[in-house]
């Protein structure tokens, strides 16, 4: 009778969305006890093989093969191991994401000195599929407690970048993180470039095995917003386990306790994946707001909107090349007076791609974009046309005028532009812009100067034209 009214004690918090313990994301979840088992996932397609799996998820009370705690759906993880690591290294953090409402799936194949990673990485999605089965069949443990819909991957080390490949291999794994990725053959960096969904890497600041530099950072600069990269001050690459293993041999020693880098992985996991499984935006803040730009224990970037963008003069329609320069982008709301939500500022590369990061952006709101340019129109997005989104907001102004207000593009090859000329900024290509753009060629102007129409760092005749040009066709911003 006890244990009934316990149970009955703890769906009724979690039904009612009451915590029992702190929000803090480091500290122990919603749901006081945790349950585990070793389960085996047998995958047909691959000649039965065997994938021996802990699992953890919430549970009626702690320990070994309790019950699971029915009453919720509960997204799935799976969790990659670093490189001759046993998966109980990590027990911890797999306990600490089941009481926030997680059931995590740690396979134990691949353990010894020659790992397959492509193996290891189709472990990791299956075992994702598999349980979702198993919460569609009736008698099942899991049956009916299942997310089916939001399940994510992450990993330590090899398990890392073997999280990039299973995040490559299925597009319903709809978030990936990572402990100190390393890279795999083949190339998780590669893989990363794939990935649609949300992206996070964890870094220790002293890793000598997986470095920011080498590893933490190419994997990030190949991946899609959103993405997020979060170097832990002093921390190293094998106090992310729960105790010393074959890397602590040969990494660096770190200057902050395991416990406190192990706290530090726990409060940024924790909140990525409660925001990108559980879409909970309130988690944002914890992320990259402004709480999160005030942690001084870490060192952290995102980018959360990726733009492809063209200037007229820069861009050469030949060899499908920009010139590369720093444009500045608003978020602006979409009714009248359009105040400004937010400002960030980014180099476009040379195909006209660029990232952007916005702290202030409400997910699923609608704005215009407006596009800011030192010698450009002042261009602003399509009515209606950018609903921003957490997970993977992107908008572009290259394929189609309608994607500008007011159509307001030139088409030069196959691709659309902003148009160049306007140098004094004043919203119009006009003889004032034409007589600033003449009175430095003929002073053989160089430099990072406002009449270098075509970013070659050179003002003369070929400037002078688009300038004239656009003069001539009365070209001007158009605005709401």
């Amino acid at each position: 009778m006890r244990k009934f009214i316990h149970s009955l004690f703890i769906l009724l918090f979690i039904g009612s969305g009451i915590c029992l313990s702190q929000t803090i994301p480091s500290d122990s979840g919603y749901i006081p006890f945790v349950g585990n088992r070793t389960l085996t996932f047998t995958d047909s397609s691959r000649s039965n093989r065997n994938i021996s799996s802990l699992v953890y998820y919430p549970a009626t009370s702690e320990g070994s093969g309790t019950p699971v705690l029915q009453g919720s759906l509960y997204p799935v993880i799976s969790f990659g191991h670093g490189f001759t690591l046993n998966p109980n290294l990590y027990v911890s953090l797999y306990r600490h994401l089941a009481s926030w409402g997680f059931i995590v799936i740690a396979p134990s194949t691949e353990t010894g000195l020659f790992p397959n990673h492509l193996n290891f990485a189709k472990d990791l999605v299956f075992v994702l599929k598999d349980i979702k089965r198993k919460g569609r069949t009736p008698g099942d443990l899991f049956y009916q407690v299942i997310d089916t819909v939001n399940s994510g991957v992450f990993g330590h080390s090899m398990g890392g970048g073997c999280s990039f490949l299973a995040g490559s291999l299925d597009s319903n794994i709809r978030a990936v993180s990572s402990l100190a990725a390393a890279t795999t053959n083949p190339s998780s960096v590669t893989a990363a470039s794939n990935i649609k969904n949300p992206v996070q890497l964890l870094s220790g600041q002293r890793d000598s095995i997986a470095s920011y530099w080498t590893n933490q950072i190419p994997h990030y600069n190949s991946s899609s917003p959103f993405r997020q990269i979060v170097n832990i001050k002093g921390g190293n690459h094998s106090q992310f386990h729960l105790l010393p293993g074959f890397d602590d041999l040969v990494d660096n020693a770190a200057t902050i306790s395991r416990p406190e880098q192990q706290r530090i992985t726990r409060f940024y996991v924790t909140s990525f994946f409660n925001m990108f499984l559980k879409n909970d935006t309130a988690y944002k803040k914890f992320l990259y707001s402004a709480d999160a730009r005030n942690d001084t224990s870490v060192l952290m970037k995102y980018n959360n909107l990726g733009l492809n963008v063209l200037l007229q003069g820069f861009y050469n329609s030949n060899t499908q090349v920009m010139n590369n320069d720093s444009i500045k982008l608003y978020l602006r709301k979409n009714t009248s007076p359009y105040f400004v939500t937010d400002s960030s500022a980014a180099v476009v590369d040379d195909s006209g791609y660029c990232v952007f990061s916005f702290t202030e952006a409400n997910n699923n709101e609608n704005y215009f974009i407006q596009v800011s340019h030192r010698n450009s129109v002042e261009t602003w997005s399509s009515s209606g046309a950018f609903i921003f989104s957490l997970k993977n907001s992107f908008y572009d102004f290259t394929s189609d005028s309608s994607s500008a207000f007011g159509n307001n593009l030139i088409r030069k090859g196959q691709r659309y532009c902003i148009f160049s000329g306007d140098v004094n900024k004043d919203g119009v290509v006009d003889l004032q812009d034409l007589a600033m753009t003449d009175n430095d060629v003929f002073n053989f102007t160089t430099g990072y100067s406002a009449t270098d129409l075509n970013g070659d760092f050179v003002t003369d005749s070929e400037d002078l034209a688009i300038a004239e040009n656009n003069s001539n066709l009365f070209v001007s911003s158009i605005t709401p």
